[in-house]
């Protein structure tokens, strides 16, 4: 009578122990599958970092022996000619620098004041002219002639003497021919316009400035920024009639060269000045967060 159960029993011990035979071969497949790709990825990873080492190797190998050594030569030979122009053309330049102060010297001391007399003299043969003495405005015009070939004749030497001092100046220091210091104040001028020709954004995009009346593109962007729009997103060359507060690099006469000092007194940008932001509220950041912890769940507890 019991003998259908026991079949039945049977068919459901028969089908489990299939079914676990099933999961063992599904598991120890999917073991052997991820060993495989273990084992794949490890190869093509030590394979890539051996090709590296060797690329890394050889770009070494071409350092030391080539490349390193030829600008090792370079740079032995420009310091080598340097020290050499420096130490000849060293007293040349003292005396040009000299002779352009003798020169002005010389102005200062008898040509100004010639100069001055002569100017003197002009306003009362103007006078002269207007009240009709004819050869007074002949004798005007030859004195202006006078004084404009005497005050050439200096500033044509002058020039000279600059000219030479600073070719022999470039040659003399040829490793500071790109000044660093005009080169940080250089930098420090155009970052807006370098930023602009760079990424095509404003300025403002990525350090905008806390001014209130910051300059188009260098305040922060609106909420609805369009990049074509100029308004918001001026040209590189916008930014070259704005000194971005620095004032002007007037100070240097022309021809002179700033020293390193120059750089020292630069303002940083304006998103980096503290003095141009409010004082903020709250000066404990940990403190602060407690309080307004402490007011959210007095505000839900008072709510429910």
């Amino acid at each position: 009578m019991f003998d259908w159960l026991d079949q039945f029993a049977n068919s459901l011990g028969d089908a489990a122990a299939s079914i676990i035979a099933a999961l063992q071969f599904l598991f120890a497949l999917l073991v052997a599958v991820a060993n495989f790709l273990y084992q794949l990825i490890a190869a093509v990873f030590n394979f890539l970092v051996n090709i590296l080492k060797k690329i890394a190797s050889f770009f070494h190998w071409l350092w030391d022996n080539f490349f390193k050594r030829i600008f090792a030569d370079l740079l032995k030979a420009i310091r080598a000619a340097h020290q050499w122009l420096e130490t000849h053309l060293g007293p040349f330049v003292k005396w040009m620098q000299q002779a352009r102060a003798w020169l002005d010297r010389m102005f200062r001391l008898y040509i100004k004041p010639f100069l001055n007399m002569l100017q003197h003299v002009r306003q009362y043969l103007q006078i002269l002219r207007l009240m009709g003495v004819k050869w007074a405005g002949a004798l005007d015009a030859r004195l202006g002639q006078i004084e404009g070939r005497i005050a050439g004749i200096f500033l044509e030497a002058r020039a000279i003497l600059t000219g030479f001092i600073d070719i022999a100046n470039a040659l003399a220091d040829p490793l500071n021919l790109f000044r660093r210091p005009t080169l940080v104040l250089s930098i420090r001028r155009i970052i807006p316009s370098l930023v602009r020709v760079t990424t095509g954004l404003p300025m403002g995009y990525f350090l905008p400035s806390p001014r209130k009346n910051a300059a188009p593109g260098l305040g922060p962007t609106p909420f609805n920024f369009d990049p074509g729009n100029a308004a918001v997103n001026p040209p590189a060359s916008e930014y070259f009639s704005n000194d971005d507060g620095l004032g002007t690099f007037s100070g240097f006469a022309d021809g002179s060269i700033p020293d390193d000092g120059a750089v020292d007194d630069l303002s940083v940008l304006d998103i980096f000045d503290d003095g141009l932001y409010d004082t903020p509220l709250c000066q404990d950041a940990v403190h602060c967060l407690t309080v307004l912890q402490t007011q959210a769940y007095a505000r839900i507890g008072g709510a429910s």
